[in-house]
C-alpha cells in the first residue's frame, strides 16, 4: 500500500480509498456540448476539460477502488463497480496508484454505469494474465440482469468469439448479511437503497445458472434458486400495476467500518437508518450521491444530500455522481456553505443563484465533491485525511 511511514505508525488497519469516477451515467464532458455550433449557448464545464485547468469538470462512471490490508497483513483490493468508462479509468488510475490484482468487486445495481465494463475485466483473468478468477459480489437481481444482458460472462458456452471471456466467480449477497472478502477479514455489510422507481419488470431469463460459477458470499445468504437450476418465468415477478409502482432498489456498502458508500440514491428507507444506528457508530467517511441542484427521480439533489450527511453525522462526506450542470469550483463554493462559511462577491452571488443559503442551517458539517483519482485515507484511528483538501 502507498502509506507514507507516518501514516503506516498511527494506522492499526487503515484503508485507502481511491475515486476511479465520479460523474454520471453520460459522463463528462458530453459529446454535444463538444461538438456545439459557435452561435450555441456554450457549456463552460465540458468546454473546460480540454484544458488543464480543467481536469477535475473530467468525471466518468462512479467506480471507486478500496485497499486495505487483510488480517494476514496481505494488501486487498476491492473495486466498486464497472462500468461503461471502467477501461479508461483502469488505463489512468491503476498504473498511477499502483494498482494490479483485484480481490472482489462488489457491484451496486445493474445499470450500464455500474456494470457494462465487466468485460473489460478479461484483462485480469484472460490466460491468467494477473490472477486466474476474480470475485463478484452482487445481489440476486443483479446477477440475473448480468445474465440477461451478458449471458457469456455466466456460461461460457454462450460465448461467440472462442471463450476469451473474464472468469469470474460469482458470489450472492443480500441487503443486511454482512460478508467476508475471501478468507481476508474483511468485512461488508450490504444495504439497500431505493435508485429511482421500477414501472415495468423486465422479461424473464431462461438460461441455466451454471453450476460452478454461483455460490452465495456467507452462509448466511441464500436464494430460491439454487446452482444448476434453471431460471424460470415463474421465478421472476410479474408486472405491478401502475397504481403499485415498486422502487428501484440498489446497494450501498459498509466497507470495515471505514466508509459507508452510497453511490446512487433517491431515498434511504427507514430501516436502513435504523440499521445504521443499530451498529453503534458512523464510519469516519460517508460517500454519496448528488447529481445536480435540484432533485431527481432517481438520484439525491444538493440539498437532499447535505441533509443525508448531517443526518448520518460522518468526520467527512464526499459526493459524486455529478452531472455537468455546475463546474468542479462551483460545487466546492456551495458545499463550503454547508459547513457555515461565509461567502462574498461571487461565491456569494452563487449561493444566491440557486437560492441555496438553507444549506447554512443546521450543523455545521465537511462535504465536499470529490474528483475522478482523489484518494481518501482512514487510520486505523479513524482519522481521514485526502490529497485534494487542505482542510
Amino acid at each position: 500500500m502507498h502509506y507514507t511511514k507516518d501514516d503506516s505508525a498511527n494506522a492499526s488497519t487503515p484503508v485507502e480509498f481511491i475515486f476511479m469516477g465520479t460523474g454520471t451515467s453520460s459522463c463528462v464532458p458530453h459529446v454535444d456540448c463538444l461538438t456545439r455550433p459557435p452561435e450555441a449557448e456554450p457549456c463552460l464545464t465540458c468546454l473546460s476539460t480540454l484544458t488543464p485547468e480543467g481536469k477535475r469538470n473530467a468525471r466518468r462512471n462512479t467506480s471507486a477502488v478500496v485497499r486495505l490490508r487483510s488480517a494476514c497483513s496481505e494488501d486487498v483490493t476491492i473495486l466498486i463497480d464497472c462500468g461503461k468508462s471502467f477501461q479508461s479509468a483502469a488505463v489512468e488510475w491503476f498504473p498511477k496508484f499502483g494498482l494490479r490484482r483485484i480481490d472482489a468487486v462488489l457491484i451496486t445495481h445493474a445499470h450500464a454505469d455500474a456494470m457494462n465494463g465487466l468485460d473489460d475485466l478479461r484483462g485480469w483473468t484472460l490466460r491468467g494474465a494477473i490472477q486466474l478468477h476474480i470475485d463478484l459480489y452482487v445481489s440476486m437481481n443483479t446477477f440475473k440482469e448480468v445474465q440477461r444482458a451478458f449471458p457469456y460472462l455466466i456460461s461460457k458456452e454462450y460465448a461467440s468469439g472462442g471463450g476469451d471471456v473474464p472468469e469470474f466467480k460469482w458470489h450472492i449477497i443480500e441487503e443486511g448479511v454482512p460478508f467476508e472478502i475471501g478468507g481476508t477479514g474483511v468485512q461488508i455489510t450490504p444495504f439497500a437503497v431505493h435508485h429511482g422507481r421500477i414501472f415495468t419488470p423486465a422479461p424473464p431469463v431462461e438460461m441455466p445458472i451454471t453450476p460452478h460459477s454461483l455460490s452465495p458470499a456467507s452462509t448466511a445468504a441464500s436464494s430460491p434458486n439454487v446452482p444448476g437450476t434453471p431460471l424460470h418465468a415463474e421465478d421472476l415477478p410479474t408486472s405491478s400495476p401502475a397504481d403499485a409502482i415498486q422502487p428501484y432498489l440498489c446497494f450501498g456498502f459498509i466497507i470495515q467500518d471505514a466508509i459507508t458508500y452510497i453511490s446512487d440514491v433517491s431515498h434511504i428507507p427507514e430501516h436502513v437508518w435504523a440499521m445504521f444506528k443499530s451498529r453503534g457508530k458512523v464510519p469516519p467517511v460517508l460517500v454519496l450521491d448528488c447529481l445536480r441542484i435540484l432533485s431527481h427521480t432517481s438520484h439525491l439533489g444538493i440539498e437532499d444530500s447535505v441533509e443525508t450527511a448531517r443526518r448520518m453525522g460522518a468526520k467527512r462526506t464526499y459526493l459524486l455522481g455529478f452531472s455537468h450542470d455546475l463546474q468542479h469550483d462551483d460545487w466546492v463554493t456551495i458545499t463550503e456553505a454547508a459547513g457555515g462559511e461565509n461567502h462574498e462577491g461571487s461565491k456569494l452571488a452563487l449561493i444566491e443563484k440557486h437560492g441555496l443559503h438553507g444549506l447554512r442551517e443546521g450543523d455545521p458539517i465537511w462535504v465536499r465533491p470529490a474528483f475522478d483519482g482523489l484518494r481518501v485515507f482512514v487510520s486505523g484511528e479513524g482519522s481521514v485525511r485526502d490529497e485534494g483538501y487542505s482542510r
